[in-house]
C-alpha cells in the first residue's frame, strides 16, 4: 500500500484523487461558515451565460512541494482534466461565499431577514438577526479569502486573481442582467476591463420605484396605523440614505484608501477590485433606499422634505 502524505488541495467529489492521495482538506469548515439562506445559491439565481473558467497550469514548486498530494511514487502532478475540475471546484466554492455575503451586506443594510425577506416583528429579533449577521459576515469573508489562497498555493497568485475575477462578475451577471453597458450596481461598470466608467454622482442615481410592493404587504390595513407605520419606516430609511450617501461619496474620492486593510489586501485581490465593488454595493444600497423612500412619500402625500417623526 502507498504511504500517503496529507495533500492541501481539495479534489472535488466528482473527480477521484490519485492513488494514495488524502482527500480531507483545510478549506471547508462547515462548523464555522454556514449558509445564510437558501436563496443565496446560484440555482435560485438568474443564470446568464457564464463566462469562460480561467485554467491555469499548476506551479512546479507547488507539485514539488506536494500542495496537491505526496504518495511513495512523489508528489503528484495533476493532469490536465485534474485541473480542471479542480478549478471548477474552487470557482463554485467562491461562487456560492460570494452569494451568501451578498444575501448578509444587503440584509444588514435593510435589517430584513434573509430567509423571509421580511423585518422581524419584535426589537428582539431584530436584535437576534443583527447579531447573527454581524457574526456570518466575517465567517463568510474568511471562508473565501482561505479558499483563494488555497487556491493560489496551486496556481500562483495571478491565476487566483483572475478566478476571483471569474466568480465576481459571475454572482454579478446573476444578480443584474448584463446589457451592452455594465449597471452601476455591477462591479464591472467601474473596472478597465469592464466598462472603465466612473461613478454616477449621486444627485443622479434614480431610486428603484417598483420596491414598494414589498413595503405594502406588511403595512396595517387600518388607515391611521398604516400611515403611522410609514411614517416610522420612512424616518428610519431616510437615516439609512443618509449613511450611504456619505460611504459612497467617501468611496468615490478616497478610492481604495477609503476601505480596511482587510477588504484591500485579503477580501478581494486588487485594490482595483475591492473599490469596484464597494461602489456597486453602495450603490444598490442608495437605489434600493431612495426607491423606499420615494414610495413612501408618495403614500403620505409629501414632497422631498423630510418627514417629522414625532407631532
Amino acid at each position: 500500500m502507498n504511504r500517503a502524505i496529507q495533500q492541501e488541495f481539495v479534489w472535488p467529489d466528482d473527480t477521484p484523487a490519485p492513488e494514495g492521495a488524502v482527500t480531507t482538506s483545510a478549506l471547508h469548515e462547515p462548523a464555522t461558515v454556514k449558509t445564510v439562506s437558501d436563496t443565496a445559491t446560484l440555482a435560485s439565481l438568474k443564470v446568464p451565460e457564464v463566462d469562460p473558467l480561467p485554467i491555469a497550469r499548476p506551479l512546479q514548486n507547488a507539485v514539488d512541494q506536494g500542495v496537491f498530494g505526496v504518495t511513495t511514487d512523489g508528489p503528484i502532478n495533476p493532469d490536465e482534466n485534474e485541473v480542471r475540475a479542480m478549478t471548477e471546484e474552487h470557482g463554485r466554492e467562491l461562487v456560492s461565499r460570494l452569494a451568501d455575503l451578498q444575501v448578509v451586506e444587503d440584509s444588514l443594510r435593510t435589517g430584513e431577514d434573509p430567509q423571509t425577506g421580511r423585518t422581524p416583528k419584535s426589537p428582539e429579533a431584530s436584535r437576534k438577526l443583527r447579531e447573527h449577521l454581524d457574526a456570518e459576515l466575517p465567517r463568510l469573508k474568511a471562508a473565501y479569502a482561505a479558499a483563494l489562497e488555497a487556491f493560489a498555493r496551486g496556481f500562483g497568485d495571478s491565476a487566483a486573481s483572475a478566478l476571483d475575477a471569474w466568480a465576481r462578475k459571475t454572482v454579478a451577471d446573476c444578480t443584474i442582467e448584463p446589457k451592452d453597458r455594465y449597471d452601476p450596481g455591477h462591479p464591472w461598470h467601474y473596472l478597465l476591463q469592464g466598462d472603465n466608467a466612473q461613478p454616477i454622482p449621486i444627485e443622479l442615481i434614480e431610486p428603484d420605484l417598483a420596491l414598494g410592493q414589498f413595503i405594502e404587504r406588511d403595512l396595517p390595513k387600518n388607515p391611521a396605523k398604516r400611515r403611522e407605520k410609514l411614517r416610522a419606516l420612512l424616518a428610519e430609511e431616510e437615516q439609512r440614505v443618509t449613511e450611504d450617501k456619505r460611504r459612497y461619496q467617501e468611496i468615490v474620492e478616497k478610492g481604495a484608501e477609503a476601505l480596511s486593510r482587510y477588504d484591500r489586501e485579503i477580501a478581494h485581490t486588487s485594490d482595483e477590485m475591492a473599490r469596484a465593488t464597494a461602489l456597486s454595493l453602495k450603490f444598490n444600497h442608495l437605489r434600493y433606499g431612495l426607491g423606499r423612500i420615494a414610495w413612501m412619500r408618495k403614500q403620505l402625500g409629501v414632497g422631498d422634505a423630510l418627514l417629522p417623526t414625532q407631532h
